[in-house]
């Protein structure tokens, strides 16, 4: 296919998406043009991997030699794997581009490391940080020498954790332990290994636990004042935050709710957790349920999708992580006038511990409020009473029979 004719197709497949036609054009002189005017100075036509390579460094030496600034060939790179994205499969699917592993192993570590996968069903939670660990410690073997694992035994193990321990904090050493282990029990019982090094991998390790707060009540406000009502996103966003402030759900959870999740002749909320696979069921308050009925009802953009919450502007589609819902928040806390400071546990996630700190302050039991918010462990709970800064003074001892010098 003529390069020209691709880049009109994709043209097509954004206008067909609602993109505005002002944006669509825009990014089609700023992106696609000058592609065009590339390969014909090369004097090709039609569209090939060869001539996109070519566009490709061409580009970067532009970055290199500053006619470019970075921002500017990140975008066009976008823009040219939107058309190889669309020749191959003649739809755009808008994904970002996965970052590539900060830790290059070899074919032979790579193969390990897929093998290792397979051996055990990994939560999708933890997968990321198995890889992140077998990866890591792979590069370092790699480093020092061992191109395999012959050769490699207590020392170089022990000599990787001391440099762990000189770099990272106690909770990312505890999960290169947690997963060491289980990699090395994989390459013992693989043959891979003459030893599990069990007893080395499972030292304990104090992990700091920090009491982050719960949203006030006049924070949350704050933030629920400044929404543009006559918006999609205001209106979407409002349901957002409530159902996080009322009743206590993750955003994880409430990017996956789907229209049937909600029974609205018995008032129920099903939700099957993403982080524990735990299924609960809530009642929905009235105010919960009337934002939902706005947004679904006069707001929610018409599409097929079966999720509730959509993207305000095209393509029209879920979200894909619920960093979006944390970020989002983050800016509206900044329009409040909320002061924030990095990792002061004020984000999203503090409106879920404001709805366990409620319950345990009006006397709820920490079995029920476990319950409701669908932990797994009763221990869970326990953390809320820490934030029961009135009930905890109850039990702090007096001075009676100390003896107070300066």
């Amino acid at each position: 296919m003529r390069i020209e004719e691709l880049c009109r197709e994709v043209v097509n497949a954004k206008l067909e998406a609602g993109y505005l036609e002002s944006n669509v054009w825009t990014g089609y002189s700023e992106f696609y043009s000058p592609l065009i005017s590339f390969c014909r100075n090369c004097g090709e036509e039609e569209f090939s991997p060869e001539i996109i390579a070519r566009y490709r460094e061409y580009s970067y030496e532009r970055m290199e030699r500053g006619e470019i600034k970075e921002h500017r060939y990140r975008a066009i790179m976008a823009g040219v794997r939107q058309l190889v994205e669309f020749n191959e499969t003649g739809k755009l699917y808008w994904e970002a581009q996965a970052k590539e592993s900060k830790f290059p192993v070899s074919e032979y570590y790579s193969g390990l490391l897929e093998q290792f996968l397979k051996s055990e069903q990994f939560h999708k939670n933890t997968r990321g940080d198995v890889i992140w660990v077998s990866k890591r410690y792979f590069s370092w073997l790699m480093a020092e020498g061992f191109e395999t694992l012959d050769g490699v035994g207590v020392v170089q193990i022990q000599k990787y954790l001391c440099e762990c321990h000189d770099h990272l904090k106690e909770t990312s050493i505890h999960n290169i332990l947690l997963y060491l282990k289980k990699l090395y029990r994989f390459l013992k019982d693989s043959g891979y290994s003459d030893h599990d090094y069990k007893e080395l991998l499972s030292m304990k390790i104090c992990r700091e636990s920090k009491v982050l707060p719960a949203a006030a009540p006049e924070d949350v406000n704050a933030v629920l004042n400044v929404l543009d009502m006559g918006t999609v996103t205001g209106r979407r966003d409002y349901a957002i935050i409530l159902l996080g402030w009322v009743m206590g759900l993750r955003a994880v959870d409430i990017i996956r709710l789907k229209l049937t999740d909600i029974d609205w002749k018995k008032g129920e909320v099903r939700v099957l957790q993403r982080k524990t696979s735990v299924p609960v069921i809530l009642p929905l308050t009235k105010d919960v349920g009337e934002a939902l009925q706005e947004y679904i009802l006069n707001w929610r953009p018409k599409c097929d999708y079966q999720e509730i919450f959509l993207r305000a502007r095209p393509p029209f589609r879920p979200f894909k992580d619920a960093v979006c819902i944390g970020d989002q928040y983050d800016v509206y806390c900044y329009r409040a006038g909320i002061k924030r400071m990095p990792f002061d546990g004020k984000g999203f996630h503090s409106l879920r511990r404001a709805v366990g700190k409620n319950m345990i302050t009006s006397g709820v039991s920490v079995n029920t409020v476990s319950q409701v918010l669908g932990h797994t462990a009763m221990n869970s709970a326990k953390k809320y009473i820490s934030l029961d800064a009135k009930n905890l003074k109850e039990c702090a001892l007096d001075f009676n029979g100390i003896e107070v010098s300066r």
